[in-house]
């Protein structure tokens, strides 16, 4: 395709009408606008020989870039453009090189299915000595209550209450075994602290990923029982070991005994004290 030649650089009847002048640069028309030199619009008209035609549009550059559906549809002209004379056409600019449509933001995928749970690890060996002292150190309360002479020692506290002239040593003893029933409580719950740690540091060098922790056998301080430690700990280890168990078990058996062997103690200590109390019954006391 040849190129149009285009007119100079001048100063060109306008276009759009009104009788003055708009000044062309050669290759589009300019905004500058002043009016005709001498004489009113229509006297020029009338003096002047027929204006030359507008030049010619140069033609748009043909580029590779591909015109968007929007850019080739018509413009739409604004109500307050100026309206050009019949048969000549408004300059064209150079059409601007279509914008690429913006990308969708890229979403990031779902998180992929969580997978399945490790298998149980049945090769490690769950149960320690430590554990098991655990559960047997409550047997060990037990053997006090029938090793000491309780009959000998509540007979002896009442005589002192109701004659204490005749046994000033009563207020001493009664003042000993107290401290010492509190000194062995807090022997066997000390052990109790101290075999769960040993038995939860065994565990972690069995292999066993972070068994429970051993500081959760403070709560035998408040109930008198390493229960809290043992049943945590067979939760853990049933989770990673699919075993675990049997320290709960015994655990239990041993309340269980406890509880008997308690019931039994208080029967034969009553049985013990009723001639005492038949006694005092009598004497009006």
């Amino acid at each position: 395709m040849t190129d149009t030649p285009t007119p100079p650089d001048g100063w060109y009847p306008d276009p759009a009408g009104g009788g003055g002048l708009r000044r062309w640069n050669g290759t589009a028309w300019t905004d500058e606008v002043r009016p005709a030199a001498g004489g009113s619009s229509a006297e020029q008209s009338s003096s002047r020989p027929e204006a030359p035609a507008a030049p010619p549009v140069p033609p748009t550059p043909n580029t590779d870039v591909p015109a968007s559906p929007a850019a080739s549809a018509p413009p739409v002209p604004r109500a307050d453009a100026p309206a050009y004379a019949s048969g000549q056409s408004a300059p064209d600019h150079a059409a601007a090189p279509a914008r690429p449509a913006p990308s969708a933001p890229a979403y990031p995928t779902a998180p992929a299915a969580p997978s399945a749970s490790a298998p149980a690890r049945r090769d490690i060996p769950t149960n320690t000595v430590w554990i098991w002292l655990v559960v047997a150190l409550p047997l060990v309360s037990l053997v006090t209550l029938f090793l000491f002479d309780w009959t000998t020692y509540i007979q002896e506290s009442i005589y002192a209450s109701l004659y204490p002239e005749q046994a000033p040593y009563a207020a001493a003893a009664s003042l000993a075994v107290t401290a010492g029933a509190s000194a062995f409580s807090f022997v066997i719950a000390a052990l109790t602290v101290l075999f769960s740690f040993l038995d939860w540091r065994q565990l972690r060098a069995r292999g066993i990923d972070r068994p429970f922790h051993w500081a959760w056998s403070f709560f035998v301080l408040a109930i008198s029982s390493g229960g809290v430690y043992i049943i945590g700990r067979a939760v853990i280890l049933r989770r990673q070991t699919g075993k675990g168990m049997a320290p709960v078990w015994g655990w239990i058996a041993v309340t269980l005994v406890t509880i008997i062997a308690v019931a039994v103690w208080v029967a034969l200590l009553l049985n013990a004290l009723l001639p005492l109390i038949e006694e005092l019954q009598y004497y009006g006391y």
